[in-house]
């Protein structure tokens, strides 16, 4: 892992490959559909978003699960999904370069690949957050 993962609740941490390792890791069977369409079933192994997120301490009013990459990249997960989810560091038996979100039932181009940061957010009951996302790659071949 090249670069730290920076977690925000009410507090910050950076969190380097090492400290990572050392929380508790779990193994979950996640299928991922991709931006192109076909659907892929793997072995993940990883952090639990939950403990992620203890780290940093997340405030009671917090809604979503802001997650941005090294390529700004940007997801809003609502916390009651995000708390089955992973941050993972491996899939199928092979150590993941940087740790990437993984979490059950959420669309492919938004399993945030190169995690760099993890914020404990609050939004209004009006606010859509799929329209705060940014998915730079897919808005480039757009134009």
């Amino acid at each position: 892992m090249t670069t730290p993962v920076l977690v925000r609740g009410r507090e910050k941490a950076e969190l380097d490959q090492e400290e990572i390792s050392e929380l508790p890791h779990v193994t979950r069977d996640v299928a991922v559909t991709c931006a192109s369409g076909p659907q892929h079933e793997s072995t993940w192994v990883g952090v639990p978003l939950e403990s992620i997120v203890e780290v940093a301490g997340s405030p009671s009013e917090t809604t979503h699960l802001a997650v941005t990459s090294a390529d700004d990249c940007h997801v809003y997960v609502a916390i009651g999904d995000a708390m089955s989810g992973l941050l993972a560091v491996e899939r199928d038996g092979e150590a993941l370069e940087n740790p990437r979100l993984v979490v059950p039932g959420i669309g492919g181009m938004r399993t945030v690949k190169d995690v760099v940061e993890i914020e404990a957010v609050s939004l209004s009951p009006d606010t859509d957050p799929q329209q705060l996302e940014r998915h730079p790659k897919i808005d480039e071949s757009k134009r």
